[in-house]
């Protein structure tokens, strides 16, 4: 089986002169529409928050139907589940659904490579920060049992026997991934599958798993307690209550926190790594899939809110405080953002209805500054 990184260096080799497309389609911003090799038009239209235009630039936004994406494998290859339609359908609640399986996207040919295959339903993939393994699950309505995929051999390892909740994790580094067990426990595992508990925390309830450096936060308690182990000492440290989610930065000096700050009410501030606020970026309903930018100058992020202008997908200079809107229509996402190597394109899933119904659609949107 070839490497894919020998893969994605000859497609690099041969688009570099390209610019990014995603099912076809160069869309500028007069809203003009264009149709690529996918066959599908895209349309995109002005944005007329003035505000958007003081530091950022949309440039455009590319639409892939019918797949969840959920991270940057390289700048032009994301990973990604959808159904896979070669396979049997299996029938639940009476309809049949086909298997979702991991894939690679190449966003240049619009076109998909399939990375798992099997007859049950794969969930949540998680890239290693390299790239070399793939960290999933095989859900079982919200949980499921994990395995690790070698992206360089395709072969896959349980790690150990527990189920965890579908969607908690984080790699501690390029071979151990961490995650919460059903019995109560922080877990780790490595890429043979041999697993080690951490921390035994004594609730099911252990969510929003993030690691910065040698510390792994999460949250615990229906008071929102976020807490902080040091891997190298095995202290666990509390540091605030009532948050929601944490994120932390990429250079592992700034925590960026949704906390509940009412029962219908949320914002997202900035905080060192005592949990001191520093500054409050937005607010709303509700606040999803925070993402960091690599060089940590910019946050993006979704809102709930019921006013146009105050919902949607948000980018925030960090150093500023400074917010603008990208879009009114994105306020509903799957999974967390993910900002590409380069810092200028953001990926967001989302599940869209039709008349064919629900399913996943994934958005690749560039800005300039």
């Amino acid at each position: 089986m070839m490497n894919w990184k020998q893969m994605a260096l000859g497609v690099v080799g041969a688009i570099s002169l390209l610019s990014l497309v995603a099912c076809g389609g160069n869309t500028g911003m007069n809203g003009s529409m264009g149709s690529g090799a996918g066959g599908t038009d895209i349309v995109v239209k002005d944005n007329t928050n003035p505000s958007v235009y003081q530091s950022f630039k949309l440039e455009k936004i590319d639409k892939i139907a019918n797949i969840r994406g959920v991270g940057w494998l390289t700048s032009d290859l994301i990973l990604l589940d959808k159904p896979n339609q070669d396979l049997k359908p299996v029938t639940v609640e009476g309809e049949e659904r086909y298997p979702y399986n991991i894939y690679m996207h190449d966003l240049a040919k619009g076109t998909d490579t399939l990375l798992k295959e099997s007859d049950v339903s794969l969930a949540a993939p998680m890239a290693s920060p390299d790239g070399q393994y793939v960290f999933y699950r095989e859900p079982e309505e919200s949980v499921g049992k994990g395995f690790i995929l070698n992206m360089n051999n395709g072969e896959s390892v349980p790690t150990g026997k527990d189920m965890g909740f579908v969607g908690e994790g984080a790699w501690l580094d390029h071979t151990h991934v961490v995650y919460p067990n059903m019995d109560g426990n922080l877990v780790a595992a490595d890429v043979e599958g041999n697993t080690k508990v951490l921390v035994e925390v004594g609730s099911f309830n252990i969510r929003s798993v993030e690691v910065s450096g040698n510390t792994v936060y999460y949250i615990t308690g229906e008071d929102g307690q976020l807490n902080a182990y040091d891997t190298e000492t095995g202290e666990v440290k509390q540091v605030l209550k009532s948050v929601e989610w944490v994120i932390p930065s990429n250079d592992g000096t700034r925590l960026a926190i949704v906390k509940k700050t009412a029962d219908t009410k949320r914002a997202l501030v900035l905080t060192d790594l005592e949990g001191n606020e520093k500054a409050t970026l937005a607010r709303g309903t509700q606040i999803f899939g925070t993402s960091w930018s690599q060089d940590d100058s910019k946050i993006a992020y979704t809102i709930n809110s019921e006013s146009d202008s105050e919902k949607g997908l948000f980018v925030s200079n960090t150093e500023s405080a400074e917010q603008f809107q990208i879009s009114a229509d994105m306020d509903n996402v799957s999974d967390p953002l993910a900002w590409s190597p380069e810092g200028s394109k953001i990926l967001l899933s989302q599940s869209v209805l039709d008349s064919a119904g629900y399913h996943f659609e994934t958005s690749i949107i560039t800005i300039s500054e």
